[in-house]
């Protein structure tokens, strides 16, 4: 549930915090079949899982039905998955016959943590915006911010334990999200973040600077 605070300070002026947590997953509802992997020479061992040209991660070997040259392979001992990536056991040939199912999914694949900060009709300022618990395990995949105008605005996140608490430790690594004369910003690389996040973790959001941005959603996208 949102906590709500609100001042009333004068007249036709009013300062509303609103910090929370919107959870979001993604599933795969049906079976895919992936696109047909090149390549092969009965050498390389590894290759490239896509769906219609974009990289596909199962979430495990027994997710793939792999079939080749009309005989199912077993996901036990003839292949493993890394990734986006198969590794067969045995090097597939040119003339080898090779084609993939990836089944349905019905566990969470990702998980999108969203974080509003708004501060209503005053400016923002800059400081702590509060912290929210994570009740998932994943890695950090990207980060995605979307402000409600052009601005320039510096934050960083931070994360504990619950047995830390209330000693927080920055996963940016000094890499702090800036934004300058801009009102969105994608990061999927992440350089040198500390991506890791472990059920009961609790992330804590602090904006060190802002300018001309009253209201900023913050959406980390976990893989599972």
């Amino acid at each position: 549930m949102a906590d709500y605070l609100v001042t009333l300070n004068q007249p036709g002026e009013y300062n509303v915090g609103v910090d929370y947590e919107i959870p979001s997953k993604s599933i795969q509802y049906g079976n895919i079949v992936l696109d047909t992997i090149t390549g092969m020479n009965g050498i390389g061992k590894t290759f490239s899982l896509t769906d219609q040209g974009v990289a596909y991660s199962p979430n495990n070997n027994q997710q793939l039905i792999v079939s080749k040259n009309n005989l199912l392979l077993n996901p036990a001992t003839d292949y493993n998955i890394s990734g986006d990536k198969i590794v067969f056991t045995t090097a597939p040939t040119g003339t080898d016959n090779v084609f993939m199912i990836a089944l349905a999914a019905a566990a969470d694949l990702t998980r999108t943590v969203n974080y509003v900060i708004d501060s209503g009709s005053t400016p923002m300022a800059a400081g702590d915006k509060g912290r929210v618990t994570i009740d998932v395990s994943g890695k950090i995949e990207n980060i995605r911010v979307l402000c409600d105008q052009t601005g320039d605005i510096v934050f960083d996140i931070s994360k504990t334990s619950f047995q830390n608490f209330p000693n927080f430790t920055s996963i940016t690594q000094n890499q702090r999200v800036q934004l300058q004369s801009a009102n969105k910003h994608f990061d999927d690389v992440l350089n040198n973040w500390d991506t890791t996040i472990v059920a009961g973790d609790i992330l804590n959001f602090n904006v060190v600077s802002v300018n001309n941005i009253r209201r900023l959603l913050i959406s980390l996208k976990l893989k599972l």
